[in-house]
């Protein structure tokens, strides 16, 4: 069995969705939700998946922001996650983690966490007030069905992270949440599972989209880089991400 494997059709359900929460700083970095050629029903034109790692450790990507010379402040990461297995879709996202996290590297970098909160069973926020959850479904979005099983696509955004990086070099990249235990499976536990999308199929800007993923082990070492083609999908695929932030520049101006 592959290390990683895509749910292609249980990943993302919905079209021209707005984000649920509003931001203040600039979108520095849109490769937000694929808004075309979603699902099953659009056959070897699909844009949309979602991917986890069963082998121990997480999957994360990387982005850019501005250009090389400038400095720039991000004050939040925006991302998506599809939890659901064995035909289950948790109402609260707590029921399936434990926590949430977000992971932060440079170029070359391993990655360490720099934000992360604690979740409860029956809860949808975690103990941070700076890590903002939302049931996109409840926002009015219809839920997708897979083989029958509604899944829900929840959005986290990752806000006051205060991260001063250099314009235009590659910036690494993971959120993740620790699993529950899966009942009557004691030694398995819920994965982590993260929206991903082909660039060119998705109807919507994809900044940065590469193809290319990034591997890390538990501990946030980088191990390898990951091309989900031939490795249990038909075309590649990036994980989605919004970035908001400001100049630097800008920044020292403020009152």
């Amino acid at each position: 069995m592959n290390a990683l494997r895509p749910f292609k059709s249980c990943a993302l359900c919905f079209a021209l969705t707005l984000p649920v929460f509003a931001a203040g700083p600039a979108l520095l970095v849109d490769r937000g939700l694929p808004q075309a050629n979603l699902n099953n029903a659009s056959g070897d034109y699909r844009s949309n998946v979602r991917w986890s790692s069963y082998d121990g450790g997480f999957l994360g990507d990387d982005f850019t922001v501005g250009a090389l010379g400038e400095s720039w402040v991000i004050d939040t990461i925006r991302v998506w996650t599809v939890p659901g297995a064995s035909e289950v879709d948790p109402e609260h996202l707590g029921d399936f983690y434990q926590d949430v996290r977000l992971y932060f590297g440079g170029s070359d970098d391993s990655v360490t966490p720099v934000i992360t909160g604690l979740l409860k069973p029956g809860a949808d926020q975690t103990s941070n007030p700076n890590i903002l959850i939302s049931d996109t479904t409840a926002a009015g979005v219809v839920p997708y069905d897979d083989f029958g099983t509604n899944m829900r696509v929840w959005q986290i955004d990752f806000t006051q992270l205060n991260l001063a990086v250099q314009g235009g070099v590659k910036l690494r990249f993971a959120a993740w949440g620790l699993g529950r235990s899966i009942p009557n499976k004691a030694s398995r536990s819920y994965a982590w599972f993260n929206a991903a999308s082909n660039a060119e199929l998705a109807g919507a800007r994809q900044d940065g989209a590469d193809g290319a993923m990034l591997m890390f082990t538990s501990g946030g070492e980088f191990r390898n880089v990951f091309d989900g083609k031939g490795a249990g999908w038909d075309k590649t695929s990036d994980i989605n991400v919004e970035v908001f932030g400001h100049r630097l520049e800008e920044a020292a101006k403020r009152p």
